[in-house]
């Protein structure tokens, strides 16, 4: 690729007589090379932003071109480039250029250029001399500079240059770096500069190592700047820039010293102690010393936070009786507190209470304690409104009010009931008014089914779980819930919730998902029938934390959330521009925190990255549970203050109370406080808060509060707002549409004041009138928000809809998430033909992301039938065929179509409108079609359809004609059924072909049956395909498409081929029999009579068996499994302590590989075997055989809500088994012990059941004798020559994602081409797979530089429980490793502990055993293993002292600025 772009550029230059430019335009010569910065790359990222601003560059990387002949043609010289020598000729031709008058640029590793020369050192200004990298942002030291009016400055990875040699001698330093590494004696570097030389301008900027900072928007604008400027052209056409992703990592406030030591209680064996690993709730020894609490006082000065800003107390438990646990403000500014006792385990002891708090002098801390209700139990959110609180109080929804006026509630209503509360930290919580004047709010992992509505007319809600919901109220008193909504699933239990100021929902779970945006709501997905949505993991780039701390304890996660509170924006103004309505904030009780989250733009999507703490103690009960934005601009914290945090799962040696949480005395019932915290400044000798003006609201005419949707925070514009709504208030609309009128925007772009108008317009005048013209002009605003929500708005009624589609636009906003509310509205809107080419346009798109194509499928089903009208008329533009993406939609909207039971007018519309159609597009809606049609539905074919149809025969791909022929018959047309025969011979004859491909074969087959589905030859035909000799995956896929037959004799036809499969082909046989009940029936009259084994089903199929929703079946199974004695024992910790006496024996290694092949190998991988469902079992070696046995004898003993297994029944009969990984309305999806992901629409559910059971089955022991189970441990714990350790379980980065940037998709990833295990020099490596980019696989030490390596531990410790001979590790290689850093410093340290209690250290050196990962650098103390794209890895040996014993190793972070990386570690035993 270089020499392409090597070629190409020089033959521009060599050519440049051809080309014509333009008068105006500057002319540059730009000097390039082949070296590793790729100029020739960053000049075909650069050239064409600048050709668009009148500045033509020619590439070239010849010295020869240096001449003064060549130079004349030009107006200046850029040089981005690592070439050693100038001739003198050419250094000489160069400076009489630029004395001349002519421009110099160079730029970045320019610096590094002709060091022989010391003129052109001297012409540039300074010479490099080293760097390291990460994220930063610069100082403007020059604003009044020319180049620098208007520029803003950006933040970008990059490397960060130390430069010497400096010529300060007319020279001018615009910009300078003040993060990172400085040279000695300087606390900041100058970065960019101008020199002047006789006539001419040197500009210069250490900005531009790689596309990071080259296709920055920042970067093109600062270069433009500095040619023109040395050029000597104008610069008043460059466009200002401000860089609004730009962020600064502020100071933390240090340590204070005036603090007193914390004291300590022996308390006995009652603090939990659990260790790290992927097993959920593995214990060490329990913990005995607890630290004592401190006073409020005393506890405020172990917090931390950013310089700047200050802790200030608002209450505490002086003025409580419970712990605050939730809060809200009401319109008069008062702070309304959830109190409780009776969390966790006491729920329905009704000790809690509702308090309001009140500052009556102005000093910002309460003084008025009043409270409003009493009689609650485990009230966990509140929220304002019509004069009242909506509680959620446990297991319902309540309207509290006070009608007297001494503000003690006297009227109570039930809103909503059917919430689950069987576990207390998996409720409902975080209620919150929404711009779209709903409640929003977040429900935890249990399982609920709300029920809502006036008396008489109750509602009922679809059940679900652990997700984002919202509901609506009537404007009555009391209010009435008039509507509820399950928005969107989450992948954990779910306590965090944030609203952006354009009204972008974001949340936060427990569990490695601190950070999450919920880009499409259900009610979309649910437009299209028989499809799921896709499942919303985490966007912050890591889970973990940084605490100032190492006193956390936490059940698992360690080191990250495993709480995740909150996800509250900074939605004010008073904290430095930088936060606003970018920042969330999620509190970790257990790491005693408040992490701030920085929100950035990903396409339609979002990432986060956690650049620094909010607040942060070393207090062991400091515990913040919540942070919010309150109505003065402060962040408000309430600090649980606890010393026990953990819920679940109980530890061993204690008891389960009422709430799933563990039972304990040490759990606190009183401590609490509620913090501010504020920005402060200096007003001489005083330290001033800098706070929001706010009164109440309460007074205010309808002008009086629309004004207020101006206020600085949105705390307290969504109060006016509220009001406004409540009070129906029509004689706002004239203030309300001047607001929406606003063109203008404020610092961020936002105008805040015109997105609060369109919503409140819309709930007082829904119809539109006296407002839609002014709606409609704000599609053209220049704040990207207030077009995302006008055009949301708009799309709420038909009127609006009309403008919409008048508008044009909203497919093409430049800004993706107004497109993507663009794409959003179509769905909402009737079918029109307008509509259907719009999202046939939109469909064609380029480089649409996920969200913005899932966004499409939604409006392509809604206007089905004008979508594919339009896609075949191919009346886009571009006419291009579609895309993967694009054929993935119109396969799901003819799936759609079809479950419509469509009559037959709407076939014969849309088969019409299809005879031009692609013939690849054909067939996926032929295919769509067949697939999702119901059956039981039937139509009689007019002639028209039957000519449709045959007209299709000849275009449709011959692949596709027996879909197409099974489609017909579904549409009751004879018209094809001549070539049905011909049709199916030809596919059985595919079948039959040894010679043909195993897909081919299966498509053959599935075609076959799924065309006459009854037909018993057929599936007798494709059932005699299955030889003993056939391959796996060749009998399986035969298998699976005979489980599409409905003949009756399904279940003997497979029973009798059952008796000549290989035991894999038996259990795919197995898993079909146990689909429908009446196949289950006939195997269970098999197995009686013993034309089939009952010790042939996995444990997993047993467990299936004996959970099956058929009573019948379930009883004869049970019946079975008794007399064979294959029933387990339901008192798992009773088996568990009969079995404990095996981990003392000795087993058979070769006889314990069998057992897991045979019995473990289905769901987890050891060594190269085995599937990647479950943890990997490689490296259980290092753990004890006791620990090992629990986990396999009683899988469920810790197991979370969100791992349970779920049965489902099919309306088909079909049963299907998994644990739910999303959920909708309209469809859910499991996932099976095989690891497939099943997909079912609820219409196709008959029942739904959940088992408190894990995915793991029970019974171990009744598949394997005690000798099997004695050598099954003794394989897994064998150590052998060489023991590969896991890093699964320690982890702690995603190798596949940017480690030392934000990009994912850039040079500084470590991607093996697949992720098996590798042998280099005979020694085995076992890799860890990142599955895409969601699972950590590598350990990633902690450096300095970059947004990811601060983050990272400084020391990971990994258990060995063996001898070593030697330590081998796929290292060797770190971010910031030599060359680039030069000195033999010590990277990392591999501290040994030997079973005695001795240890050694093991000092590993920089640029001798360590080097840079980016290209192949040797150093003598590893050798190179492998090259991963452009990064290299290296094998590094580590030889111990002792042949002892080692019962674990640190991987220690040596002092120097590197970050080492390790991807795989393997023990040679002596």
């Amino acid at each position: 690729m270089r020499t392409y772009y090597r070629v190409l550029l020089v033959l521009c230059l060599c050519c440049s007589s051809l080309v014509t430019a333009d008068a105006k335009d500057l002319q540059l010569l730009f000097m390039g090379d082949n070296g590793h910065h790729r100029p020739a790359e960053r000049f075909q990222e650069l050239a064409p932003v600048l050709e668009t601003r009148g500045i033509r560059m020619k590439y070239t990387d010849r010295m020869e071109d240096l001449t003064p002949e060549v130079l004349q043609q030009f107006d200046g010289l850029v040089l981005y480039a690592n070439i050693d020598r100038i001739e003198d000729a050419q250094a000489q031709a160069v400076l009489n250029f630029v004395s001349a008058g002519k421009g110099f640029i160079p730029l970045h590793c320019a610096t590094f250029c002709w060091r022989n020369n010391p003129q052109m050192v001297q012409l540039m200004g300074a010479q490099f001399q080293r760097h390291g990298g990460q994220v930063f942002g610069t100082q403007i030291a020059a604003p009044q500079h020319p180049i620098m009016r208007g520029f803003g400055g950006f933040t970008s990875w990059d490397e960060t240059y130390i430069h010497h040699l400096h010529n300060e001698q007319n020279r001018e330093v615009l910009e300078y770096r003040l993060e990172g590494e400085q040279a000695e004696g300087r606390d900041r570097e100058p970065w960019t500069w101008t020199r002047t030389h006789d006539k001419g301008r040197v500009f210069y900027t250490a900005w531009g190592h790689d596309q990071r900072t080259w296709t920055h928007a920042g970067f093109s604008n600062l270069v433009e700047r500095g040619i023109r400027w040395a050029c000597g052209a104008d610069l008043s056409s460059v466009p200002a820039f401000v860089d609004r992703d730009a962020w600064s990592v502020p100071a933390m406030t240090e340590p204070r010293r005036d603090v007193a030591a914390f004291e300590y209680v022996d308390v006995g064996p009652k603090i939990p102690n659990y260790t790290p690993g992927r097993q959920w709730g593995v214990q060490g020894a329990p913990r005995t010393t607890m630290q004592l609490p401190l006073s409020v006082e005393e506890s405020m000065k172990h917090y931390v936070m950013p310089q700047g800003m200050a802790l200030r107390l608002y209450a505490d438990e002086r003025s409580f009786l419970a712990k605050p646990i939730s809060m809200n403000w009401d319109e008069r500014g008062r702070l309304w507190i959830c109190e409780t006792v009776d969390y966790p385990n006491e729920l329905g002891q009704n000790r809690d209470r509702i308090r309001i708090c009140e500052d009556t002098n102005g000093d910002h801390v309460a003084d008025r304690f009043t409270v409003f209700a009493e009689g609650l139990s485990i009230p966990t959110a509140i929220m304002i409104y019509r004069g009242g609180a909506v509680v959620q109080n446990a297991t319902e929804t309540i309207y509290l009010k006070d009608t007297d006026g001494d503000d003690k509630a006297d009227l109570r209503k039930v809103l909503i009931t059917g919430w689950g509360a069987g576990d207390t930290h998996g409720g409902v919580s975080n209620f919150r008014y929404g711009l779209d004047n709903w409640i929003w709010s977040m429900q935890g992992y249990n399982d609920s089914s709300p029920q809502y509505g006036a008396d008489g007319a109750r509602k009922s809600a679809d059940s679900f779980r652990q997700g984002f919901w919202r509901f609506r109220l009537s404007n009555t008193d009391p209010p009435e819930v008039t509507d509820l909504e399950f928005v969107r699933s989450t992948n954990n239990n779910t306590w965090g919730l944030g609203i952006s100021e354009e009204g972008l929902i974001f949340g936060s779970t427990a569990n490695h998902n601190p950070s999450t945006f919920m880009s499409i709501a259900n009610r979309y997905y649910e437009k299209v029938r028989g499809w799921a949505p896709s499942d919303i993991g985490t966007i912050a780039d890591t889970h973990l934390f940084r605490a100032i701390t190492e006193n956390v304890r936490q059940v698992d996660q360690f080191g990250g959330y495993t709480a995740g509170a909150g996800h509250a924006l900074y939605t004010a103004r008073t904290f430095p521009q930088q936060w606003w309505n970018r920042t969330a904030f999620v509190c970790e009780p257990t790491g005693h925190l408040v992490g701030t989250f920085l929100l950035r733009r990903d396409g339609s999507g979002w990432k986060s990255t956690s650049p620094n703490n909010l607040l942060d103690s070393d207090d062991e009960w400091a515990s913040p549970i919540m942070a919010e934005i309150g109505p003065d601009g402060a962040v408000w914290v309430i600090d649980w203050y606890n010393y026990i945090i953990q819920h679940n799962p109980t530890p061993q040696g204690f008891k389960t109370g009422r709430g799933n949480a563990y039972e304990s005395d040490l759990r606190d019932k009183k401590h609490g406080r509620i913090y501010r915290v504020v920005p402060t400044a200096s007003a001489g000798a005083d330290v001033q808060d800098q706070l929001h003006d706010w009164q109440s609201l309460t007074a205010l005419d309808s002008a009086g509060l629309t004004a207020v949707l101006r206020h600085p925070s949105m705390n307290w514009r969504l109060q006016a707002q509220r009001l406004l709504v409540e009070r129906a208030a029509v004689d706002a609309v004239p203030h309300l549409v001047k607001l929406v009128s606003d063109p203008g925007v404020d610092e961020i772009g936002l105008n805040a004041g015109a997105i609060h108008a369109l919503w409140t317009l819309q709930a007082v005048q829904p119809d539109g009138a006296g407002w839609l013209s002014a709606a409609a002009s704000a599609l053209q605003h220049q704040s990207a928000g207030v077009r995302r929500n006008a055009v949301a708005v708009l799309s709420q009624f038909p009127a609006g809809q009309q403008q919409l589609l008048q508008a044009g636009g909203l497919i093409g906003d430049t800004d993706s998430q107004v497109r993507l509310q663009g794409i959003l509205s179509l769905a909402e809107m009737p079918v029109s033909a307008e509509a259907g080419r719009l999202v046939a346009a939109a469909v064609r798109r380029p480089n649409a992301d996920l969200w913005e194509s899932d966004a499409v499928t939604c409006a392509a089903a809604v206007q089905a039938v004008p979508f594919f009208r339009a896609l075949a008329a191919d009346e886009s533009p571009a006419g291009a065929p579609l895309s993967g993406p694009g054929m993935r939609t119109a396969a799901i909207v003819a799936e759609h179509i079809a479950r419509g039971r469509p009559a037959v007018a709407e076939m014969q519309e849309l088969l019409g409108g299809l005879k031009t159609a692609d013939p690849a597009l054909l067939e996926v809606v032929i295919r769509g079609l067949a697939d999702g049609w119901p059956k039981d539905h039937r139509i009689v074919a007019t002639k028209e359809l039957e000519a449709s149809l045959t007209g299709l025969l000849e275009r449709v791909p011959a692949g596709a004609r027996g879909k197409l022929l099974q489609l017909a018959n579904l549409c009751g047309s004879k018209a094809l059924d001549a070539y049905a025969k011909e049709i199916i011979e030809s596919l059985l004859k595919v079948v039959a072909d040894n010679a043909a491909a195993t897909e081919a074969r299966v498509n053959a087959a599935r075609e076959a049956v799924s065309f006459q589905s009854e037909n018993a030859e057929i599936l007798n035909a494709v059932l005699s395909a299955i030889t003993p000799t056939a391959a796996p995956e060749l009998a399986v896929g035969l298998i699976d498409a005979a489980a599409l037959s409905t003949a009756d004799d399904l279940g003997k036809a497979l029973i009798e081929r059952g008796t000549v499969l290989t035991p894999q082909a038996k259990s795919a046989v197995v898993r079909v029999l146990l689909s429908r009940p009446a196949t289950t029936t006939a195997m269970l009259q098999a197995f009686e009579s013993g034309a089939m084994d009952l010790g042939e089903l996995t444990l997993d199929q047993k467990q299936a068996l004996r959970a099956h929703p058929d009573r019948g079946i379930r009883a004869v199974a049970e019946k079975l499994m008794a007399a064979g004695g294959g029933l387990p024992d339901a008192d798992r910790d009773k088996v568990l302590q009969s079995l404990l006496s095996l981990c003392e024996e000795q087993g058979d290694v070769k006889a314990g590989k069998a057992m897991y092949v045979k019995h473990c190998s289905k769901c987890h991988m050891h060594g190269s075997e085995g599937k990647a469902i479950g943890p990997n079992l490689t490296g259980m070696a290092v753990h004890p055989k006791h620990e090992l046995l629990t986990h396999i004898i009683d899988p469920s003993r810790s197991v979370e809500g969100n791992f349970r297994i779920y049965t489902v029944v099919k309306t088909d009969g079909v049963v299907l088994n998994g644990m739910m990984s999303g959920e909708s309305r309209t469809a859910i999806t499991l996932i099976d012990a095989e690891g497939r992901e099943n997909q079912i629409a609820r219409e196709d559910i008959e029942e739904l059941v959940r088992s408190r059971k894990s995915l793991m089955p029970e019974g171990f022991e009744k598949q394997m004798n005690g000798d099997e189970l004695k050598n099954l441990l003794e394989f897994l714990t064998d150590k052998g020559k060489f023991l590969p350790v896991s890093l699964d379980r320690y982890a702690t980065a995603v190798s596949t994602k940017g480690l030392f940037s934000n990009d994912d998709n850039g040079p500084d990833r470590m991607v093996f081409g697949d992720w098996t295990p590798k042998i280099f020099r005979d020694v085995p490596f076992l890799l860890t797979d990142p599955r895409g980019k969601s699972v950590p696989n590598i350990i990633l030490l902690h450096g300095p530089f970059g947004p990811l390596p601060p983050k990272m531990p400084k020391s990971v410790t990994l258990p060995l429980n063996s001898d070593a001979k030697a330590i081998h590790l796929l290292s060797g290689v770190g971010g910031w490793s030599f060359p680039y850093a030069q000195e033999k410093s010590v990277s990392m340290i591999v501290r040994v502990h030997y079973k005695g209690g001795e240890q050694e250290e093991i000092k590993l050196l920089n640029g001798v055993h360590f080097a840079d990962y980016i290209r192949r650098v040797d150093v003598p103390g590893s050798e190179f293993a492998y090259m991963l794209g452009g990064q290299q890895i290296r094998r590094l040996t580590v030889t111990p002292g002792r042949r002892d014993v080692i019962e674990k190793i640190d991987l220690v972070k040596g002092p120097d600025n590197t970050a080492p990386i390790i991807m795989a570690i393997t023990v040679e035993r002596n």
